[in-house]
Parts: C-alpha cells; structure tokens; sequence
C-alpha cells in the first residue's frame, strides 16, 4: 500500500517494467489495479469534473484541492498515481462550440441549435474559452507534480460521440440515414482536429513523466489513449464501418498504445470489425449500467484475447481469479471494484497467492 508521495524510483521501475512487458505480451500474469480511499474521505458525486469550478478560479488552486484528494489514496498492485484532467466525456465538443453544463453529477455538452449537417463548421480555435481552460489546469498539474503523479489527458471523445454534441443524438441518428455524406465529411474534420489537440496536450507533458495514461487504468509508456464510440451502441455494423473505423484506424495510426472502450452489449455488433484493426492494442470491456460484471461474459472476453488482444475489465477479486481460472490471466488487466467494501491485507495475499497458482 503506496501513497502518491511514497512513490520511491524503486516503484516507479517495477511499475514501467511490469507494464511494458505486459504490453509486450512477455507478462505471464495479470496486471491488477486497486486503488482505495482513506475511511470517510469518500468525494461527492461529480467531484472530478472541472466543469464545476467556476470558470475565473485559478488553475492553480484547483490543482490543489485535487492534490489534498489524492492524499487519501491509497495504490496496490500495479497501480499508479494519476490525476486525471476530467472535463467531461467527449470535451472536444466545448472546444468546438458547445455550450457546457454541470448537473446532476456530471457534464452535459449542449447541441448548436442548427437546422442542418451543413451549418456546422468544426475550426479549431485557439481562443475558445474551454480549450484555454483544458491547457491551463494540464499545465498547472504538470507544474504541480512535477513527474512525480502521472498526469493524464482530458477526455476528448470519440468522432460521433462529439457530433452527436454538436447535433443532437436524436438529430445525429436521423442524419446517418438521411445526410450519410454529410455525416462522413464531418467525422473526417473531427478526426483531424481530435489528432490536433492530443498533440498540443502531449506536447505539454514532459519527459521527465513517468508515462501516460488517459481516463482509464491503463499505464502507457509512451503516447496512448482509451478511444470510443459510445454513439455506435445505436448504429448497425455497415454504419460502424464507414463512420467509425476509419477514425479508430487514423488514431491508432497516430498513437503508441490504443486501446478501445466497448461500453454496453450494443457494441458487441461491432467487436469482429475492432478486432480487425491491426494496431489497436486492446478491448475495455464494460457490460454497461444493470448489466453483470466482466466476469460474467466470458465468451466475449476469450473472443478478444483468442484475437491477440489484451483487455481490460472491471471487477472484484472474486471476479478476477474467475477469470483467471477459465482464460487464464495473461494479457487481461483487472481493475478491482469491491463496492466501497476495504481491502485487507490478508485478502489481498490470498488473492495473489492464488492468482500465482493459477499462472503458474
């Protein structure tokens, strides 16, 4: 059990060596991620999301109110400390002109209001209000922790996830139908601009970083990125496939280490096509809200690993050694999720004791 300030050199080399050989698929056991809170630290719902601070409130002293919640937790296994640059999902639709709104727990994007595909216009503009807002906290984190936290990019979403902000889910789907075309030539410029501000933020991070990460577990070692489309959970194969692939295969192009967040069962239509692209690393697989956890879909995870691909899952410790029993470990990441429940010493030894067993 590690604090973010107890994190010595020695940690920092197990940490990088354990990942990379798991990216390497030279790892024979599971990477296990657990990271827990001090008792009655527990953060209101929405905490993380920076779209609650007031826009004239320095970056500097968000930082560190994040930096006094990050002293309550605590890191096992293969976790690492990370602050996460959290604007909501899919920000680059704020970057591009969408009003921005913080309720209910978390960030809404609202539509343009046009009357048509052809009115949106994506352009990149250095002086919109949020992308100066996203630059200027990453840099005060950066300033802030100084190599010694990993400081990981803003969620920028996925190509339709942010036209579906910019149009209107309703309008987006009806659009797929109607205006294909248009529908094509608007997800090629967000492709463009997504590349662009990943960039200008990666360039932000410096070498002395250990790593990067974005809003999932994942440790990379160099540029890596969780990539998605939660708006395909709504579309048919054919859709994905001419809407969707060409943006996932540009950004896997672009970077060192892709993985893909496939959230909900109405993306398991799609998974045959993610599993074609060469470069993409991995498959998060989330069931989706009222749905069983990872553990119980183990048809999906051996499809994904039987393809050469790593993956990711939530789930508990009971979860994990199931998993582990019936597919073995190798190329899975665990992030543990005992539902507020403390995880003990002696349960954690257990654990890995039988994990190591399993592996051999």
């Amino acid at each position: 059990m590690t604090r973010w300030h107890e994190f010595t050199s020695a940690d920092w080399d197990r940490i990088q060596t354990t990942w990379r050989a798991w990216w390497a698929g030279e790892l024979e056991r599971p990477i296990v991620t657990i990271v827990t809170r001090d008792p009655g630290t527990s953060a209101p719902e929405g905490d993380d999301f920076l779209t609650r601070f007031p826009l004239d409130k320095p970056a500097d002293e968000i930082v560190d109110y994040f930096k006094r919640r990050m002293d309550t937790l605590h890191y096992y296994g293969d976790a690492y400390p990370k602050y996460w640059v959290n604007f909501g999902a899919g920000v680059i639709a704020a970057f591009l002109g969408s009003g921005v709104e913080f309720n209910t727990g978390t960030t809404w994007f609202q539509p343009l209001g046009v009357n048509s595909l052809s009115e949106i216009v994506p352009t990149y503009d250095p002086n919109n209000v949020w992308w100066q807002r996203a630059q200027a906290i990453t840099r005060a984190a950066v300033e802030y922790w100084n190599g010694r936290v990993v400081v990981a990019y803003t969620d920028l979403g996925g190509n339709l996830d942010i036209l579906a902000s910019l149009r209107g889910t309703q309008n987006l789907l009806f659009d797929c139908v109607e205006q294909p075309d248009e529908v094509e030539r608007l997800v090629n410029e967000i492709t463009h601009l997504w590349q662009r501000y990943f960039d200008e933020l990666e360039a932000m991070i410096p070498p002395t970083q250990h790593g990067r990460a974005a809003w999932a577990p994942p440790w990379c070692p160099s540029r890596g990125y969780m990539l998605q489309c939660d708006f395909s959970y709504m579309i048919s194969p054919q859709m994905f496939e001419r809407f969707v692939m060409p943006d996932l295969i540009a950004c896997c192009d672009s970077l060192d280490y892709p993985f893909y967040h496939m959230d909900g069962k109405g993306q398991l239509a799609h998974l045959d096509l993610l599993l074609s692209i060469e470069k993409l690393r991995g498959i998060q697989w989330q069931p989706g809200d009222g749905q069983p956890l990872a553990d119980s879909w183990m048809d999906v995870l051996r499809r994904i690993r039987d393809a050469g691909k790593l993956c990711q899952v939530y789930v508990t410790l009971d979860g994990a050694l199931k998993i582990a029993r019936e597919l073995g470990g190798k190329g899975f990441l665990f992030d543990i999720q005992d539902q507020g429940k403390p995880v003990m010493r002696e349960q954690l030894a257990e654990f890995y004791e039988e994990l190591e067993a399993i592996n051999g």
